[in-house]
């Protein structure tokens, strides 16, 4: 490997092994990995990369409508530089580097999940204080490390493993993310799978699936059995805003909340400094209690970001992402896990207000555009 290849890779490396435990250091590990291009290879690599963006551009309509909002909303240093690694991957993004790195990051999170629970166990935690959001041992949510566990799994596919290695690895995945007892995320990713083996001759051998759906469905039944208040009763409850505490009812309370506030400011939405206190403001006139005790975002991406930057703003970024999508059309197998499987999560989660988020669709994205890549070579 050359030596800026392999500089640029060491900084790369260590920005997907950050990911889960350090944004701040992640963000750092990005940018030293651009510097190190430039100082390499001078400031002309940085214009070839940005000419030959292609794909990218159906991620940039996030750029350009927080870039165009920014003119009259203002923002916070920190709101602003969350959305650099949809920049910066573009220019340093090498498909080798991040799929040998995923799988290294993905166990270093598992072992340190289930690690610190034993650890916790062993000095008297009860265990069912362990399971859901008390396996996350103050990482970040169960959907950013799920997405993050998933590409993982998926990168370790393709390496040179043994198989009963990549079945091992596929099976503690599966374990820990029943573990988490994200339903949002689980059923987001079983409508790509179903989408995925749709599309392609791909097949599973039946004991093979059978093993891996028990192993997440006995994860999963301790999530919901063991840890407090996550039984699907607790879940399917009637939308009362003074009640709601579960999975559903929440949602709902909180899509009626955004409703309300974007209807006040249709067109340019309340900029993203001001979004959660007149959420908060609206959680009092409607007597939710726990959106102002948990201080909650509208777990809905699209309603997030219509509440912050508006029709307008919202409008822009579709616009972008359905041109950048058609004049670059992924595979279609691959494409269409990546729209349903994000897609569908963002329907239930904010997942792009954390820098995190942003990366993973980011990094998701870029294998998405590898796949057509490596098609039209073969």
């Amino acid at each position: 490997m050359e030596p800026q290849r392999l500089i640029r890779s060491i900084f790369l490396s260590l920005w997907v092994l950050l990911l889960p435990f350090w944004d701040f250091g992640a963000g750092l590990a990005l940018g030293l990995a651009v510097v190190s291009m430039i100082f390499i290879e001078g400031l002309k690599a940085l214009q070839n990369k940005w000419k030959t963006r292609g794909g990218f551009n159906a991620l940039f309509g996030i750029v350009v409508m927080v870039g165009v909002s920014a003119l009259w909303h203002s923002m916070a240093q920190e709101e602003i530089w969350k959305y650099w690694p949809l920049i910066g991957l573009l220019w340093v993004y090498d498909h080798q580097t991040a799929q040998r790195a995923l799988p290294i990051g993905a166990a270093a999170v598992m072992l340190y999940l289930t690690g610190f629970a034993l650890w916790r166990w062993s000095h008297g935690v009860p265990f069912a204080d362990l399971l859901y959001r008390g396996l996350l041992g103050g990482l970040h949510q169960h959907v950013y490390l799920g997405t993050y566990l998933l590409l993982g799994a998926l990168a370790a596919q393709n390496l040179p493993l043994r198989p009963w290695l990549k079945q091992v690895f596929w099976g503690f995945t599966l374990l820990v993310l029943g573990l988490m007892g994200a339903k949002m995320l689980l059923l987001s990713a079983l409508l790509a799978v179903v989408w995925f083996y749709s599309q392609t001759n791909t097949q599973m051998r039946l004991h093979k699936g059978v093993l891996y759906l028990a192993i997440l469905v006995a994860g999963f039944t301790l999530a919901q059995g063991l840890s407090h208040g996550r039984a699907l009763g607790h879940v399917m409850k009637k939308a009362d805003p003074h009640w709601a505490t579960g999975s559903i009812d929440t949602r709902l309370v909180q899509s009626q909340a955004a409703w309300t506030l974007i209807k006040e400011k249709p067109i340019t939405g309340w900029g993203p400094r001001a979004v959660q206190s007149a959420l908060d403001s609206q959680y009092t006139a409607m007597d939710y209690r726990f959106g102002l005790k948990r201080h909650l975002n509208v777990h809905n991406q699209f309603l997030q970001w219509g509440l912050a930057w508006g029709l307008f703003g919202f409008v822009l970024l579709m616009a972008c992402f359905v041109w950048g999508y058609k004049v670059h059309p992924p595979s279609r197998p691959y494409g269409g896990m990546f729209v349903l499987y994000f897609g569908s999560l963002m329907l239930t989660e904010s997942f792009m207000e954390r820098a995190l988020g942003i990366s993973l669709l980011a990094l998701a994205w870029a294998w998405v555009l590898h796949q057509k890549e490596a098609s039209d070579m073969a």
